[in-house]
């Protein structure tokens, strides 16, 4: 409801796809700024109290985004400042998230409890942009922001009350921030397929991921469907999501491998193309199921992989360089895609980046052999 909600909000005030895309890039920016420096809190600090302070300060920081809203007095500074000190919360909790998975569960559920956090997450995708959109027609986009405040504070609830082991923390570094940085980039690095995990990564970040910025122009000018379109396309995103999680979860319960990350970014790209270049409002929604089942298997299978070939002292703070390299670039890809495509257009902004993608994804499939042969099953995580 927040993303959907607020996209609506900035093209309301600024008319303006460059600023839709700064928009995003300051609530992305964090992630690039703060993942390193996270990976490290993860690993030295009590994970569950960290996560309730970032979901209580993000309440509050919505909740001023509500009130600005509620009282007609809202500029865009006030979004771009408030993105920002939400995309903080957020970059310094999803390591914390991300390592705790592993915690939860054995090895051989792994991904099957990847994919369904995946799925929950997405879930809310179908649900979440639909009431926003019915709830922007109504006049209410406050309301958008007051129910996102409020979930802060459930989700801070419950982690409070959740039974945790201190000893699900890996251990309490004594080293220097900057020397426990480096043993997780020397770690990543040195250790083969890892980097090339990572690097594949920044490609969606920097090239498709830029459909969520861009759905409001979409919705307005494109298919011409308003605001309960654009809750209707985000939905279509969230439930291909759900369906590609589900399906990973139930084929592929201990991981995946690399052929299949391979053949996911280059279907899910597919559907970008697909969306991107249709004019009809079905085809756009099939095209954005596929772009959401598929993304959600490749990061699925990429985030199983990486937590099996990393140990769990360092779990956090390799897991906060996939972060880094799956969210933290979408600024930069923000930044550079929303001029583009106030000069050549939506459509065939989002088309070279698809066809970019599925270009690289090839490449990738001939050249790099350890990803090609790397499989969930025969992965023996270090000690």
């Amino acid at each position: 409801m927040q993303t959907t909600a607020q996209g609506w909000l900035v093209l309301g005030l600024t008319n303006s796809a460059g600023l839709l895309g700064l928009t995003s890039a300051a609530a992305n920016l964090p992630t690039l700024l703060l993942s390193l420096f996270a990976g490290v809190l993860a690993d030295r600090v009590d994970r569950r109290r960290l996560l309730v302070t970032m979901h209580s300060l993000a309440a509050i920081f919505t909740a001023i985004l509500a009130l600005l809203t509620a009282l007609g007095v809202v500029q865009f500074w006030h979004v771009l400042v408030l993105a920002f000190l939400v995309g903080c919360t957020s970059a310094l909790s999803s390591p914390a998230y991300q390592s705790l998975v592993s915690t939860l569960v054995p090895q051989r559920s792994l991904g099957n409890a990847i994919a369904l956090n995946s799925m929950q997450f997405n879930f809310s995708r179908i649900v979440g942009p639909s009431f926003a959109g019915f709830g922007i027609a109504l006049g209410g986009i406050a309301m958008s922001f007051w129910a996102n405040s409020l979930s802060f504070v459930i989700v801070a609830l419950v982690l409070a009350t959740l039974p945790l082991r201190r000893t699900l923390v890996v251990g309490r570094l004594e080293a220097s921030l900057w020397t426990n940085i480096g043993d997780g980039l020397r770690y990543a690095r040195s250790t083969p397929p890892v980097p090339i995990l990572l690097l594949l990564t920044i490609v969606p970040a920097l090239l498709n991921l830029n459909y969520l910025v861009l759905l409001p122009i979409f919705a307005r000018d494109v298919l011409v469907i308003g605001a309960p379109g654009l809750g209707l396309m985000t939905s279509a995103v969230g439930i291909g999501a759900v369906v590609g999680a589900l399906t990973v979860a139930v084929l592929r319960p201990g991981g995946g491998s690399g052929r299949l990350l391979i053949v996911a970014l280059m279907a899910s790209s597919t559907g970008l193309l697909i969306f991107s270049l249709s004019t009809w409002l079905p085809l756009s929604l099939v095209g954005l199921a596929m772009l959401g089942g598929f993304q959600v298997a490749y990061y699925a299978t990429t985030n199983t992989l990486l937590q099996l070939l990393v140990p769990a002292r360092l779990r956090g703070r390799v897991m906060s360089l996939y972060i880094l390299s799956s969210t933290g670039f979408m600024p930069l890809g923000n930044v550079i895609v929303g001029p583009i495509a106030d000069r050549l257009g939506v459509q065939a902004t989002l088309a070279g980046c698809a066809l970019i993608t599925i270009l690289i994804c090839c490449v990738v499939a001939v050249r790099a052999r350890d990803l090609r042969n790397l499989h969930a099953s025969r992965v023996t995580t270090p000690a």
